[in-house]
C-alpha cells in the first residue's frame, strides 16, 4: 500500500458496517479517507465508532463529510471542497446503496425513484467527479463499486426486485468504464466487488461461519495493493456456507 500513503480516498457511504471497516482499513495503510453521509446523527455515531480507531494511532487521517450524493449541488460542492484542500480523489469506493422493498411491477414509483437515484444516478456522478480529478492531474487511479451478489443469483422470491435491477447495473458501468478508460489512456482501474449475506463479526471462523465485514474490508485493500499493470475486474466473494 506504499503507493496509496497519503492519497486521498472517498467512501460514498461510512455509515454501514461496511463503509466503516473499509474506512478503518484504509486509513491504517496511510491513506486520507474521506467518508460521506447525508445524516448528522449518522456522522456522530460514526465518530464515537472512530475514537478507539483513532486512539490506535492510525497512520493515515479520516475525515467525515456530510452530503447527500444523490444532490448534485452538495456533491460537486464537495468534490470541489476535496480538491481545494487535497488537491484531488485518488480512490472512490462507491458503498452507498439504497436496500429497500420494491417491485417492478407494483412498486411505489416514489421508492422506484429513490432507488435508481441512489444506486445508479449518484453513483455514476460521484464516478465522473472522481475520475476526471485522477485524469486532471494524470495520476494513478481506482475505482471499487460495493455490489451484491445477488444481482448474479436473482433468487426466486424476492421483494427487492428493482434494487437487485440497479446492482446488475453496477456491473455493466463496471465493465463500461474499465473500456473508456483504456480508450481514454487514463491510470483508472475499476473493480465491481459483490458480496453476500455478512453473517456475524466473531474473530474464530468456528463462531462465525459466515462472510464477514472485515473479510470485505481487507479484500478492497488487498485489491488496492496489486501490481500497478495488473486489473482485477470483479470479484463475487461469499462464505463458503452459502
Amino acid at each position: 500500500m506504499k503507493c496509496w500513503v497519503n492519497k486521498v480516498a472517498i467512501i460514498t457511504d461510512c455509515g454501514d458496517e461496511v463503509g466503516f471497516a473499509i474506512m478503518e482499513q484504509l486509513a491504517k495503510a496511510g491513506m486520507i479517507v474521506i467518508g460521506f453521509n447525508k445524516n448528522e446523527d449518522v456522522l456522530e455515531k460514526v465518530t464515537v465508532k472512530l475514537n478507539p480507531v483513532i486512539t490506535n494511532k492510525i497512520s493515515g487521517k479520516i475525515v467525515l463529510c456530510k452530503c447527500d450524493i444523490s444532490d448534485t449541488k452538495q456533491l460537486t460542492a464537495a468534490f470541489e471542497k476535496i480538491q481545494d484542500t487535497y488537491e484531488g480523489v485518488d480512490v472512490l469506493i462507491n458503498n452507498a446503496q439504497c436496500n429497500i422493498d420494491c417491485l417492478v411491477n407494483t412498486g411505489e414509483s416514489e421508492d422506484f425513484k429513490k432507488i435508481v437515484d441512489i444506486n445508479i444516478n449518484a453513483l455514476v456522478a460521484c464516478t465522473r467527479l472522481a475520475a476526471g480529478s485522477m485524469i486532471a492531474r494524470e495520476t494513478r487511479g481506482h475505482i471499487i463499486c460495493m455490489n451484491d451478489i445477488r444481482s448474479y443469483q436473482i433468487p426466486m422470491e424476492s421483494k427487492k426486485t428493482v434494487y437487485i435491477a440497479t446492482k446488475a447495473t453496477i456491473t455493466s458501468v463496471n465493465e463500461i468504464l474499465r473500456h473508456e478508460f483504456r480508450f481514454l489512456k487514463a491510470n483508472i482501474k475499476v473493480t465491481n466487488i459483490a458480496y453476500g449475506k455478512i453473517d456475524g463479526y466473531a474473530e474464530s471462523v468456528a463462531d462465525a461461519p459466515g462472510l464477514r465485514v472485515k473479510d470485505i474490508a481487507k479484500l478492497v485493500k488487498l485489491i488496492l495493493n496489486t501490481p500497478e499493470q495488473l486489473q482485477v475486474h470483479e470479484v463475487l466473494l461469499d462464505s463458503v456456507v452459502e
